[in-house]
């Protein structure tokens, strides 16, 4: 599972090691002025869009970049069960990432007060 934290002026996500194959990196950092909006979602699975590379089990998981073709890239680690978080940005490689995170509620509130 994806971890996050807010470092400096920063989120960082760093990606377990069996995800890294399926996202392609082993972590990403987004600078905090790139964040429009951060929010704790519901049933993350079907948030994804359009064509993907990455791994999926029906129901269990997603893990990888959804939207191709959408115009709408999404970085993307989500289980069926527990807390996500959504965060879309600004003019960055990503218009989206989803997040299975155990913390999504309380990381989404820091995100929205550095905003």
């Amino acid at each position: 599972m994806a971890t996050a934290e807010i470092v400096g002026d920063e989120l960082r996500v760093r990606f377990a090691r069996w995800e890294r194959f399926a996202v392609r990196r082993e972590e990403i950092t987004v600078p905090l002025a790139r964040i429009r909006t951060a929010e704790q979602i519901g049933n993350p699975l079907a948030r994804t869009r359009g064509g993907r590379i990455g791994m999926l089990v029906s129901g269990v998981f997603k893990v990888g970049v959804w939207g191709l073709g959408t115009g709408t890239r999404q970085l993307v680690s989500v289980r069926r069960s527990g807390p996500a978080l959504r965060i879309v940005l600004d003019d960055a490689e990503f218009a989206e990432l989803l997040l299975s995170l155990p913390d999504a509620a309380e990381l989404a509130d820091a995100l929205k007060a550095r905003a």
